[in-house]
């Protein structure tokens, strides 16, 4: 009779953290998609300090995510979203903006991905 406690409590335990990890990382896309939008936004409108200040700060939380992410199982998604927000802002600093707006895009499409990651597997 232990043991099937014990089996219903690890399956208990195994879902929570499924859970927890998976709400955790859609708010971490949902956070990244409103900087991407503003970013799109200022660039749209020619506000490069803002679109950079966006972009920046959607690297930031790249950056906290893969360094948090003990639990999850692509951490090289994290890391491939940074390195797509750096060069953006490295584009804008050069004065490229279309080629900021690219990888903007790309970052983008890489957010839906680990979105539609977590909403695959619940």
């Amino acid at each position: 009779m232990k043991r099937i406690w014990l089996c219903l409590a690890l399956v208990a335990g195994i879902f929570v953290l499924t859970i927890y990890s998976t709400h955790r990382v859609r708010s971490f896309a949902d956070d990244l998609t409103v900087q991407l939008d503003t970013a799109s936004e200022a660039l749209l409108s020619e506000d490069l300090p803002a679109a950079h200040q966006a972009i920046l700060q959607g690297a930031s939380l790249c950056e906290e995510m893969r360094r948090g992410s003990v639990l999850y199982l692509r951490t090289e998604d994290f890391l491939e979203l940074e390195a797509s927000l750096r060069a953006a802002a490295q584009y804008l600093t050069e004065g490229a903006q279309e080629e900021a707006q690219g990888e903007l895009g790309r970052a983008a499409f890489l957010a839906e991905s680990v979105d539609w990651l977590t909403r695959r597997w619940l």
